[in-house]
């Protein structure tokens, strides 16, 4: 039996993100490898205290809470590359600061300048040593509509993919699409390098969704609505896995077939 596809009409890829250190502003880029650690150079990198938590918008077992980590941002002086066999090309990343001084991670700066701003003198960075610095999945994505709803329900507020820090911005024609993509195989890209991803949850947002990150003032209205939603409460954009690595780029299209599906 021939395998059913369904053609997600005009959904292609609009933003694509990595945030080299977890917690920190990200960057956008036009296209990136991906696999099972998600988008290359994706959170390799985390600020560590030194009991041994990472720094986050919330406390839990794993993490604590360090104001305006937000604030700042991270990029890669160079794209991380895939090389052959199991290793990467990713070299430490480079944290800008507030006033865009920027400080790199490989000489030391960084630190220097996280332990003055967050007033916590034994804060490192760190790279992920096997345990992901992910929450929960390490590939998430968010449809247009779904923000642009979030948009008119909060007129007064900046609504921007960035309060979500997803993976992927796709160009979608109606509210939440996305959520009903969860347990299907979600293929990204034509030919050879197209990534293939499967999609197990829609998120639960946490307060980090409602801080303050340059351009994004302070908003608790924002985290309150998605609370109030009737089918998903607290939960905006779905997370889950690259079952299949290649290339993600802007602009590419998305298709959604069954999994139980065969050939």
């Amino acid at each position: 039996m021939a395998r059913r596809v369904v053609q997600v009409v005009a959904v292609v890829v609009e933003q694509a993100w990595r945030y080299p250190v977890k917690s920190l502003g990200g960057e956008r880029v036009d296209a990136s490898w991906a696999d099972a650690g998600g988008l290359l150079g994706d959170r390799v990198w985390a600020v560590q205290d030194g009991d041994g938590k990472l720094g986050s918008g919330k406390n839990t077992r794993r993490f604590k809470r360090m104001s305006g980590l937000l604030e700042l941002s991270a990029r890669y002086p160079a794209g991380p590359l895939p090389l052959a066999g199991s290793g990467t090309g990713i070299q430490p990343p480079v944290v800008t600061g507030p006033d865009s001084t920027e400080y790199p991670v490989a000489s030391g700066a960084a630190e220097e300048f996280l332990r003055r701003f967050t007033r916590l003198p034994q804060v490192r960075v760190r790279r992920d040593t096997g345990i992901m610095h992910f929450d929960e999945v390490p590939f998430s994505l968010v449809g247009t509509a779904t923000l642009d709803w979030l948009a008119a329900q909060l007129p007064d507020v900046p609504v921007d993919a960035r309060r979500f820090r997803p993976n992927l911005v796709v160009r979608t024609a109606e509210p939440f699409a996305e959520e009903s993509w969860v347990g299907h195989l979600v293929r990204i890209g034509t030919g050879p390098e197209a990534v293939h991803a499967m999609f197990d949850r829609v998120i639960e947002r946490c307060v980090m969704v409602s801080m303050h990150q340059p351009g994004l003032p302070a908003a608790g209205s924002v985290l309150k609505r998605i609370a109030q939603r009737d089918d998903n409460p607290l939960r905006l954009a779905i997370g889950g896995h690259i079952t299949r690595p290649g290339m993600v780029c802007t602009g590419a299209p998305i298709l959604v077939s069954p999994l139980q599906a065969r050939s």
